[in-house]
């Protein structure tokens, strides 16, 4: 399905309206109430009040009981702090990506676990090839990539893990894996052996190598991937990929402060 083009969304108003009042909060000195929110979002009272049950709700803003004042939660902290986790990534890896691509001829990329999906966040290609690869800001589905498998094995969150191998998934080639008992078994086996590979599962003619990359605390914070044409990334040359991928993987988890024995 072609998403829509950015520039052509429609705007959501209440989310602007829920925006203004987060930005309204966290632009004043001290914790404010309903009045003056209104005041300086120029919304309604009833608007404001309701918005703020929500963000409540939410943990985006929290209120004090006994001055039924507001001001920013914790919730936003824990987004805030995400943003920044993925930054950092981005930043270490950054010059890795083109070295890597460089090393392999292949494309490289570098994704992370964001919903029920691969969010890459960047790539590195080589000087010459063939591009086939996802673009940065691009997403992709866990149970047809080599990077969303890796992802999915050493996912903290088990209940996604449960959510993904339970519902019916999507068979984009005749060699998707679609069955939850394979798809059990396929993660099984890139636990043991470290990497996860996609052999034209997501499209005809694309095979992909991913490992994990962890951070200074030993969780899973992203997966570096190499792909490229079947003709050329294939059963008899993971070797020969891997190494120069373990490689890169271990040069990025040094500089995001992991242990040397990080799976």
């Amino acid at each position: 399905m072609a998403e829509p083009a950015a520039g052509k969304s429609r705007r959501v108003r209440a989310v602007d309206h829920a925006v203004d009042v987060l930005q309204a909060i966290a632009g004043a000195s001290h914790p404010v109430g309903v009045s003056d929110l209104a005041r300086r979002t120029g919304l309604s009272k009833a608007s404001v009040h309701h918005l703020l049950a929500t963000l409540e709700s939410r943990r985006l803003v929290m209120r004090d009981d006994e001055t039924a004042l507001y001001r920013l939660g914790w919730g936003l902290y824990e987004l805030g702090a995400n943003v920044v986790r993925n930054t950092d990534i981005s930043r270490v890896a950054r010059p890795y990506l083109d070295k890597l691509a460089l090393q392999t001829g292949e494309s490289v990329l570098l994704g992370i676990l964001d919903d029920e999906s691969v969010l890459y966040l960047d790539r590195g290609e080589p000087p010459q090839g063939l591009h086939m690869v996802a673009n940065a800001g691009r997403r992709g589905p866990l149970h047809a990539t080599a990077s969303g498998k890796a992802l999915l094995a050493f996912a903290a969150n088990s209940e996604l893990v449960e959510k993904i191998l339970l519902e019916p998934q999507h068979r984009y080639t005749k060699t998707t894996i679609t069955d939850p008992s394979q798809l059990r078994q396929e993660l099984a086996q890139v636990r043991q052996q470290g990497y996860a590979t996609c052999w034209q599962e997501r499209e005809v003619g694309l095979c992909s190598l991913a490992v994990t990359l962890r951070d200074y605390t030993g969780a899973v914070v992203g997966a570096l991937t190499v792909a490229g044409p079947a003709t050329r990334l294939t059963s008899r040359t993971v070797g020969s990929h891997l190494t120069p991928l373990q490689a890169a993987r271990h040069a990025i988890e040094t500089r995001l402060g992991a242990q040397p024995d990080g799976s």
